[in-house]
């Protein structure tokens, strides 16, 4: 068996995306398959078992996609199947060459990217379903559309980490439901809360974007610091929102803090040493930080509506476009009986979803595309 795993990032970049393809390749090297990885980046090294083909960035945009394409339309030619990554930048290319060479097309899909990029880029504040409620998709992107539509169509299998991501491309851009596989995110091993001592941490990971409502955060923080003086905030990540971010959170003194991206294992050490961790975005399809902070025991707050492996009760839920819901969900865990309620609630969460169990499936997936 030959497969092509095509997606925008790669380790040792830090995100869902990257880890996914990494464990995935792994474990199809594991079953004697001959893999191949094409994603952007610089990093040299490959993995022992699997190729990996990295494109640089550094030609800019349009050059670089255009010989990413060509990487994926000769890889295409010497692979049984092609498995995609994302909907656009390895969705696009791989749609269309596994067209013409007439190959098995898998797509997975962890987000939106035509609701993402709108948002992104402050043209609207609304969550993902209103935002396809209301009619929106196709007024504000309509050639975006049309290619995400053609891409999600053309897959054999469009895999999704969440089962409200199924109600959208079936009922939006008319994907079979036969042909959608949910595979929900993994928990890391479980292991005992650590208790933060004379602070109170509420720590968000991820990228600066506006989508991810860490305005709203910092306001609402305003007002809590006031009146709990040992709370702290911790942001960590980057992106285009990152120097908006750090002058207002200097307004707010010692009690915030914003930190450049870490990588998993600094990470991990951030999530023992805080209380609370923070997902705030407009629409949460299936955080692995959340997943990872649950996993050490950390209670987690979260954006109602959301995709999480996890079933949060709703006083671990807020209305993303609420100062008040936010707040009023922060102050319930700085309230210490409310705190250790949801510490013991955490602790008794199934997290029987792991690694092991998502890879098997994806490979099953894989053979199934050639039968």
């Amino acid at each position: 068996m030959r497969v092509l795993l095509t997606t925008g990032i790669f380790f040792p970049d830090v995100g869902g995306p990257a880890i996914h393809v990494q464990k995935i390749a792994e474990h199809f090297a594991t079953l004697g398959w001959q893999v191949t990885v094409v994603a952007f980046g610089d990093h040299k090294a490959s993995g022992e078992d699997y190729r990996v083909i990295r494109i640089s960035r550094a030609s800019g945009k349009l050059v670089s996609w255009l010989l990413y394409g060509i990487a994926v339309a000769r890889e295409s030619l010497r692979h049984d199947v092609i498995y995609a990554f994302d909907l656009t930048t390895a969705g696009i290319p791989s749609a269309l060459f596994s067209r013409i060479f007439r190959k098995p097309f898998i797509l997975r899909i962890g987000g939106d990217s035509l609701w993402e990029r709108v948002v992104e880029k402050g043209e609207r504040s609304i969550p993902m379903r209103a935002y396809y409620e209301q009619g929106l998709f196709k007024k504000d992107r309509p050639t975006l559309y049309r290619l995400v539509r053609f891409v999600v169509r053309r897959a054999d299998t469009v895999v999704i980490p969440c089962g409200f991501l199924k109600d959208l491309y079936i009922r939006f851009y008319g994907v079979s439901a036969e042909k959608i596989t949910l595979i929900q995110n993994p928990f890391p091993p479980k292991s005992p809360a650590m208790i933060e001592e004379d602070t109170f941490t509420f720590l968000f990971a991820g990228r600066f974007v506006s989508y991810k409502n860490l305005v709203r955060v910092l306001k609402v923080f305003r007002d809590i610091a006031e009146k709990y003086p040992h709370a702290r905030l911790v942001l960590i990540g980057e992106g285009p929102d990152e120097a908006a971010l750090k002058a207002r959170a200097a307004l707010l003194g010692e009690n915030v803090e914003i930190v450049p991206k870490v990588n998993q294992k600094t990470l991990f050490e951030c999530i023992n040493a805080s209380s609370v961790a923070l997902a705030p975005a407009l629409t949460e399809f299936n955080s692995n930080f959340i997943l990872e902070a649950l996993a050490l025991g950390k209670p987690a707050l979260i954006s109602r509506d959301n995709g999480l492996s996890a079933n949060l009760p709703d006083s671990l839920q807020f209305d993303p476009m609420s100062d008040a819901s936010l707040q009023e969900a922060m102050e319930r865990m700085l309230n210490a009986i409310h705190y250790h309620a949801a510490l013991s609630l955490v602790a008794e969460l199934p997290m029987d979803q792991t690694w092991d169990k998502v890879v098997s499936e994806h490979a099953e997936i894989v053979r199934k595309s050639i039968r």
